[in-house]
């Protein structure tokens, strides 16, 4: 029996399909729309989906299949399916998963917009999910249990495991978000977990340049899901899925890189004077660090930190780094500061904030792949 592959080398050589001898070692991007057949036979064939071809874009084509399949193969799914972004991919996993009226209980802790979709539903139950008297209490009578893996910008780390417990057990499917986390830090399929989910424009890409998103589940599931996006029409493009998969070539190795960058800068943010308090799941003081040191492959290089001063001292702060961007997303091979409470999280009033466990004074910091020491240098100047 062949040993199962390494994530390493299913992020190098996963979701490739086979073409014959001399077959290219990149999947080329294929731009056509539509596909024309020899026969009538072979055309119906297709179109009944009977046999293995492409018929139009929106349904599918060989460099989403690709990325499709590497994911699959990270996260240890049956199947996956691409979208034209994460949001596309978070809204498809709620609707799929949880009807109009159906109740969804939901983490306390979620990227802005995500915590937008739900809370407009109506009927979302918002609870924190590290305390597991208020899930149980909360899931009664609900379609779907969502959280992610590793919050953003709190980075408290939920337990797959006991969530996927309780959720099932009150005949509700747990939906995980595992954007921050990635395949190679954790796989919420093997934890318990019915469907996963990725804003692949983050981690997955690596490189800033394509906007994508992908569920990954059972093949029952990610067929119904397939079917839902022939209505729909969050179709991912070809060149936005190679590019996608071209930087998940190298995740397993930005992923410790940013890690092992995120420790160190943490560490130091910790002995900070001017810093009041770090959020980060690799300091033995962080809250969610017994779970996280369970279940997760490495803490990842999503860190947030609160500044002495409130908002001007943050902004402050902001203002006067020079190595790291000022820009809201995360996952690059580029460090990004941004606050929270003014772009991700604009959407909660202080309130809201206070709820989530930051505020005003929050700044997150998404570690990429420079030297740290460089990094370490530019953030204790911006603070000085």
């Amino acid at each position: 029996m062949t040993p199962p592959l390494g994530r390493g080398t299913r992020a190098v050589r996963a979701g490739a399909a086979g073409r014959g001898a001399g077959e290219p070692v990149v999947e080329p991007v294929t731009r056509a729309v539509i596909h024309r057949f020899d026969s009538a036979g072979e055309f119906a064939e297709v179109m009944a989906d009977a046999g293995h071809g492409y018929l139009y874009g929106r349904i599918r084509d060989p460099n989403t299949d690709e990325l499709a399949g590497a994911v699959a193969a990270l996260e240890s799914a049956e199947a996956a399916h691409c979208y034209a972004s994460g949001m596309a991919a978070i809204s498809a996993a709620v609707e799929l998963t949880a009807g109009p009226d159906a109740v969804v209980v939901a983490s306390d802790r979620l990227y802005g917009q995500t915590a937008a979709l739900l809370a407009a539903r109506g009927s979302t139950r918002f609870v924190d999910v590290a305390d597991p008297a208020a899930v149980r209490a909360a899931l009664p009578g609900a379609a779907a249990l969502y959280v992610e893996t590793i919050s953003n910008p709190q980075v408290a780390v939920a337990d797959i495991g006991a969530l996927a417990v309780d959720a099932h057990a009150a005949g509700a499917l747990l939906v995980v978000d595992n954007t921050v986390a990635t395949p190679i830090g954790c796989r919420p399929l093997e934890l318990g977990a019915d469907l996963v989910l990725h804003s692949a424009t983050k981690y997955l890409n690596g490189h800033s340049d394509a906007l994508a998103g992908v569920l990954a589940g059972s093949q029952a599931l990610i067929a119904e899901a397939a079917d839902r996006a022939l209505v729909t029409g969050a179709t991912l493009a070809p060149d936005a899925a190679w590019l996608v998969r071209r930087g998940m070539r190298t995740l397993h190795l930005r992923w410790r890189r940013c890690s092992e960058n995120a420790s160190a800068i943490a560490e130091a943010l910790a002995a900070h004077p001017r810093v009041t308090r770090v959020h980060y799941p690799g300091l033995p003081e962080h809250p969610s660090h017994a779970v996280a040191a369970r279940i997760l492959d490495g803490y990842g290089g999503l860190l947030s930190f609160d500044v002495e001063g409130g908002r001007a001292a943050a902004d402050r702060v902001v203002d006067r780094v020079q190595l790291c961007l000022r820009a809201s997303s995360l996952g690059g091979v580029e460090t990004a500061i941004s606050h929270p409470a003014s772009t991700s999280h604009r959407q909660l009033s202080e309130r809201d904030l206070a709820a989530a466990g930051f505020d005003q004074s929050t700044l997150r910091l998404a570690v990429g792949c420079e030297d740290v020491d460089d990094l370490l240098a530019d953030l204790a100047a911006a603070l000085s």
